[in-house]
């Protein structure tokens, strides 16, 4: 009994055909002076993310990819409420994720891959985009950061990220800047062409002096390629999980997305971790928006060489939008079934999560399974978890 879930998925062939047709067609940049001056648009929170998923059914198939990773079957996630149980009639440990639940959950067919390529055309859309935001001249001026900021959580909240809820407030003296970017940025190009295109824009903005106070030197793409392959391969599990300590704008972790469908990269500055996690929208989204079950998926801010915690700037928010503890519910909401708890000599003997195992789980998901935390009510469907409204995709 396979997953139930159904979406419309264009096979390899077809989208390889549709990305060769349309690299060959020419594309025409927009001008700043070409844009409607007054033009009023009621922007909604994640306008942006259909969108993206349309574009990447037809180029890469990975959103969808990812909508299939993400809804774990009825009798999969039954099993794995059951597994101290069976562990302890089995006379055996408990294992964090079971077999079971992978073989089940997990499309038969590999990740999708992406061909990484570098189009001038795509990174001057995006320098034009950026152009847009001030109403006169350039954004490479002395408040280029105040305008990478605005556009970064500008497309973040377009994107649907639950960090970024409200529309972000325009820099002064760019009034205006929402509208024009809603006209000049175009997603299609830089899809077509996937690239670490914000890790080749910052060195024009840093300067060298910035550039050894941060310490943020990009990797180019092609070796981030090579280390992934050498270290990969066919060798590597999707399950598997890798860590990035200096991710920057998150070059190393797209090529890994090639391999791994879970990943964490830490990183001091958040304006790097915003970079990042616009690409990830873009061309690798269970590092964006992390597949639930599986965990093991943030982008952390703090110094790798420091003991203090670092930050999550990713994973927490998506957990919060996705979960709350029963006890609110029992409380609030008595006409809705309530998952039973765990008793302490269960939960116990369920999962030590200090324990070395080969695939370590996040809290969250632990009280997820316990029945500690069930779905909010604005999730699709609670038995099978799939958390989104795939109708729309």
């Amino acid at each position: 009994m396979k997953n139930k879930l159904v979406l419309p998925i264009i096979d390899s062939k077809t989208r390889e055909s549709t990305l060769l047709h349309f690299r060959k067609k020419p594309y025409k940049l927009k001008k700043k002076q070409a844009l409607i001056p007054n033009l009023k648009r009621d922007l909604k929170h994640g306008w942006l993310l259909t969108i993206i998923a349309q574009i990447d059914r037809c180029l890469w198939g990975r959103w969808d990819y990812w909508a299939l990773c993400q809804a774990v079957p009825s009798h999969a996630w039954m099993r794995w409420k059951m597994e101290p149980m069976l562990a302890i009639l089995e006379n055996r440990k408990p294992e964090i994720l079971p077999k079971f639940v992978i073989e089940e959950t997990l499309p038969a067919e590999p990740i999708p891959q992406i061909e990484w390529q570098h189009s001038p055309t795509a990174e001057a859309m995006l320098d034009n985009s950026l152009n847009c935001i001030p109403q006169h001249g350039e954004w490479k001026t002395w408040s280029a950061w105040d305008y990478l900021e605005f556009f970064l959580d500008w497309v973040l909240f377009a994107f649907g990220h639950p960090a970024y809820k409200m529309l972000p407030k325009e820099p002064a003296g760019c009034e205006g800047a929402s509208m024009r970017l809603y006209q000049m940025f175009d997603l299609s190009i830089l899809m077509l062409y996937p690239e670490d295109y914000m890790g080749r824009l910052l060195p024009q903005i840093c300067g060298k002096t910035a550039q050894k106070s941060s310490g943020f030197y990009p990797t180019p793409l092609a070796l981030c390629q090579f280390i992934s392959k050498l270290v990969s391969g066919d060798k590597t599990e999707r399950i598997s999980s890798f860590n990035e300590p200096a991710c920057g704008t998150g070059a190393l972790m797209l090529t890994q997305s090639n391999y791994c469908l879970s990943g964490i990269g830490q990183d001091i500055d958040p304006t790097l971790l915003k970079c990042a996690l616009f690409q990830f929208y873009m061309f690798s989204p269970w590092l964006a928006v992390p597949i639930w079950w599986l965990g093991q998926t943030d982008l952390l801010l703090g110094n790798t060489l420091s003991s203090d915690r670092p930050q999550s700037m990713n994973a927490t928010y998506w957990y919060n939008e996705w979960f709350e503890p029963v006890e609110s519910q029992a409380k609030n909401h008595t006409d809705c079934p309530v998952e039973h708890e765990i008793s302490s000599r269960e939960s116990s003997e369920v999962i030590d999560l200090n324990e070395k195992t080969s695939i370590q789980s996040n809290p969250v998901i632990q009280e997820v399974v316990k029945g500690k935390r069930r779905p909010r009510k604005t999730t699709i469907s609670p038995h099978q978890f799939t958390l989104f409204n795939l109708d729309e995709f």
